[in-house]
């Protein structure tokens, strides 16, 4: 479970992680530089192990890695990650390690995203969109992460 939020200026996760009944405080939010110097904001949600080979290959530290390693194929057209580029334009990145864009000004993504959603369309901050899907929701939980291009 996993709770993303994005209101065009920050990028906001929840810090939970589960595994069968025991959570656990994780981070799911990173401000990434690639190797040819471009800037992404990055929330990853899914397996926590592909979640971190992927931002590994992010950012230029090994090679891409197979999807099929990590991933059922029933699960392959999930997304693993909403991805930010510095034109604060919106990804989708699937489990296929494939990128697709989306064309809103704001979003949300995971267990929690209905109470995110309706929160971010109210005017909430993307942090306060999953500080209420955490009080909401078992969809989210143990604190907000964020980051921003500032």
């Amino acid at each position: 479970m996993t709770t993303i939020a994005w209101d065009g200026k920050t990028l906001a996760a929840d810090r939970c992680s589960w595994s069968s009944g025991a959570r656990r405080g994780v981070r799911k939010v990173f401000r990434v530089t690639v190797p040819d110097g471009r800037r992404f904001l990055v929330a990853f949600a899914g397996d926590g192990t592909f979640a971190l080979q992927v931002l590994a290959w992010m950012r230029g530290q090994r090679d891409r890695p197979n999807p099929v390693d990590f991933c059922p194929l029933e699960k392959i057209d999930h997304q693993c990650a909403l991805v930010i580029d510095e034109r604060r334009r919106v990804w989708q990145l699937g489990n296929a390690l494939h990128y697709s864009q989306m064309r809103e000004r704001f979003y949300a993504y995971g267990g929690g995203q209905d109470f995110a959603w309706g929160a971010l369309e109210a005017g909430a901050s993307a942090k306060r969109a999953v500080e209420i899907a955490i009080k909401r929701s078992d969809y989210a939980g143990l604190g907000v992460d964020t980051v921003s291009f500032r």
